[in-house]
């Protein structure tokens, strides 16, 4: 528990309240974890009218900003927020008992021009983590996902688009994917090295010798190079029809970008940028046109990316629970019960039921992997489970009698 004082004068404005957080927040790291704290601080404003009443409501209310306050300095660097106080006085500083799950006043004082109050006050940091996420504010708590790039390119006098996990361009070299791949890195994204991939011998590569894959396709490259996130993008450099004397010529730069999670297939942005270039040459200009858009984009990806990973950060994974044995009612009714009750299970969904077997659908905050070590350290009674598979999102476990 941290205990504040801050002096006001007798004309005390919340403002000065928060600008006294501020320098506490400034020597702050703001890498502490989101949790629930208690608070105690003092709060003071100014009598007026003789309204003393109206001078502990208006202390006690700014003892709560303080301690909101507190709770953020936890959760962000000071250029962070100062960079988003306006929208964090909106969402949060102007909502305080969104944030405060109790209070109580310890000790107060009245002076005639002054009121003070000593408040304890817990705060949800869960809560402030959650809207600032929301917000798109509190980005640089969230791991930043691998991702891989799949660019189809076709320059002004290429005949056909080109890409890499082509059979015959497996060395190719997208100019647009450079200036992609340099922006994400900016922003700190880990970009995979797909340079000799078609080395690794577990995938069909026969099978994605085309420039356009599905996503579920996509996906499952993206997996087998440990991506967590697949970039397709399609880019193309075609003359314009503006021309400046006898040879300068302009080229437009096209670049159309999609995201889709590997472990889903999901997707996670699309949108198509453009600009343009102007040479003499063709293939030099379409270059340019090329690396150009592909910086632009690059700009628009890495913020657009940061900000659905962290919105779909804290959402449960759907883990696909294949369960046998499930004809003895009263051992399916304790293992549903049981699994319920496993910490970070959210919900639970029937995706099928046959003869002896059901398939659930479990909203889980984890890996498949982690729920299925919490099954095994149930103690069932007059049953066993056995687990005999365990995929990214899929369990399969058999019911068996003791």
């Amino acid at each position: 528990m941290r205990i504040i004082i801050l002096n006001f004068n007798r004309l005390i404005l919340v403002s000065f309240c928060l600008a006294a957080v501020l320098m506490e927040v400034g020597m702050a790291s703001g890498q502490g974890p989101a949790e629930t704290k208690t608070y105690v601080v003092i709060g003071a404003a100014a009598v007026y009218g003789g309204n003393v009443s109206a001078a502990r409501e208006k202390a006690i209310s700014n003892s709560l900003v303080t301690a909101v306050a507190l709770a953020i300095e936890d959760l962000l660097q000071v250029d962070s927020l100062v960079d988003n106080f306006p929208q964090l006085n909106e969402l949060v500083f102007d909502r305080t008992n969104t944030f405060v799950r109790d209070y109580k006043v310890l000790t107060e004082a009245a002076r005639s021009k002054s009121y003070r109050v000593v408040v304890e006050a817990t705060v949800s940091g869960e809560q402030i983590s959650k809207q600032l996420s929301d917000a798109g504010i509190l980005r640089t708590r969230t791991t930043l996902p691998r991702v891989l790039f799949l660019v189809v390119e076709k320059n002004v006098r290429e005949p056909l688009p080109i890409f890499w996990w082509g059979a015959e361009d497996s060395n190719f070299e997208s100019v647009s994917e450079t200036a992609l791949t340099e922006r994400l890195k900016e922003a700190g994204f880990e970009i995979i090295d797909h340079r000799g991939a078609r080395q690794e011998a577990l995938i069909n590569w026969d099978d994605l010798d085309k420039p356009t894959l599905t996503d579920q396709e996509a996906a499952t490259l993206g997996t087998s190079l440990k991506a967590d996130v697949v970039v397709l993008a399609m880019s193309t450099a075609s003359p314009s029809a503006n021309v400046m004397g006898s040879a300068m010529r302009s080229f437009n730069g096209t670049v159309t970008v999609r995201a889709i999670r590997t472990d889903s297939a999901e997707p996670m942005l699309n949108f198509t940028r453009t600009v343009v270039a102007a040479d003499e040459d063709d293939t030099i200009g379409g270059k340019e046109a090329l690396a150009n858009v592909g910086d632009l984009a690059g700009q628009e990806l890495a913020h657009q990316l940061a900000e659905v990973w962290q919105r779909q950060a804290g959402r449960p994974a759907v883990v696909e629970v294949s369960i046998q044995g499930t004809g003895h009612l009263a051992s399916y009714v304790k293992f549903r019960k049981a699994l319920n009750t496993i910490s970070g299970v959210e919900g639970i969904q029937v995706k099928e039921i046959k003869n002896n077997e059901a398939v659930l659908l479990v909203e889980y905050k984890g890996k498949a992997k982690d729920l299925a070590a919490a099954l095994m350290l149930k103690n069932f009674e007059s049953f066993g489970i056995n687990i005999s598979e365990v995929t990214e999102n899929l369990i399969r476990i058999e019911l068996v009698k003791s």
